[in-house]
């Protein structure tokens, strides 16, 4: 009888339910904000259904444990478990990072995804954070952004000369380098400056993120393509430590979720650009493409800026070769079954 008893509770032990764990995510980004904000939200139900409860995040919106700025180092250390950021901002800190986040003149968001999982793009990604603690991957693709605002309408590459514009990353470099003053400014205090003329111009997103900012109601020209980011990723990560500590089908939830948010987001935003430019239009915004004199000098300077941070920082020039090896691969059969 003792036997059987054991047993039995042997038996109910192992069937029971892994203990919950509550995790904290700090996101970089206002909860509010279109489509990153509910991605978030998405992440945090699907985790916690595929796992059956075993793993729960807490979507934290900007600011309110960590800044955007610190949040690796606060993950990486602990005091916060997961972060939902953008993989630029840890460019001052591993320059390669930027690759991560967008590529000036690089892929589409199918293409970037591919080469991510299927070109080794994911594996260099976690060794650039391997200092830092932190366990990264994509969980999110932002479409093609907008090129941006301007005052003043933009016919040469003589006219980005002297420009204030807000940009950062690698767009920001390239700027630099065809004469324009490249600013960082927090969104809240863009459309002010803009009015008051401290900036000519800015990036932000695409329509559907813009249109909440008020940008057409002081900057008449937008302007296409985002050269300066065809695609993007929004970045999840994990404190190392905490990630191991997962079992493997816990780690799998969260990875097959994240590939989940990456269709989401860009099904989502392919779908919901077309109203958001017909305001503009109402509202007496000039959309329209860059004249190809200033595409081409925009690309040029690309060019250089790539050779020259791959020059400064060999995981940069390791990324960038990935990415290129990839690229002629995929370029291939992409033109050989090209309608165009």
């Amino acid at each position: 009888m003792k036997k059987m008893l054991l047993s039995a509770a042997l038996a109910a032990c192992l069937a029971a339910p892994a203990m919950a764990e509550d995790f904290s995510l700090q996101s970089a980004f206002g909860k509010g904000l279109p489509i990153i904000g509910p991605g978030a939200d998405r992440f945090v139900e699907r985790v916690s259904a595929l796992t059956g409860g075993s793993v729960n995040f807490e979507h934290l919106g900007a600011g309110e444990l960590s800044p955007p700025f610190e949040i690796l180092d606060n993950v990486g250390l602990g005091a916060i478990d997961a972060g939902w950021s953008y993989a630029a901002y840890a460019s001052g800190k591993a320059p390669a990072a930027a690759l991560f986040g967008s590529m000036p003149f690089g892929p589409d968001a199918i293409k970037y995804v591919s080469w991510l999982h299927h070109g080794g793009g994911l594996e260099l990604w976690r060794e650039i954070y391997e200092p830092f603690n932190v366990v990264p991957t994509a969980c999110g693709v932002i479409i093609s952004e907008a090129g941006g605002w301007f005052t003043k309408e933009i016919e040469s590459p003589d006219d980005l000369k002297g420009l204030n514009i807000r940009i950062g990353g690698l767009g920001g470099a390239v700027l630099a380098k065809m004469g324009a003053n490249a600013m960082s400014l927090p969104v809240g205090e863009i459309s002010t400056s803009l009015e008051t003329g401290r900036l000519d111009a800015t990036e932000l997103s695409f329509p559907m993120v813009d249109s909440l900012l008020g940008f057409n109601k002081v900057a008449k020209h937008y302007y296409f393509p985002g050269w300066h980011q065809p695609s993007g990723f929004m970045e999840f990560y994990m404190n190392k430590d905490k990630w191991d500590a997962l079992s493997d089908a816990e780690r799998m939830a969260i990875e097959t979720t994240c590939a989940d948010i990456n269709l989401f987001t860009i099904g989502t935003a392919v779908a919901g650009q077309q109203s958001h430019l017909e305001a503009f239009r109402a509202d007496g915004v000039d959309i329209k493409r860059f004249p190809e004199s200033v595409v081409e000098a925009l690309r040029a300077a690309t060019a250089e800026v790539y050779a020259e941070k791959s020059a400064e920082d060999p995981m940069f020039k390791c990324v960038v070769e990935s990415y290129e090896t990839f690229s002629a691969a995929y370029d291939e059969y992409a033109t050989l079954s090209s309608l165009n």
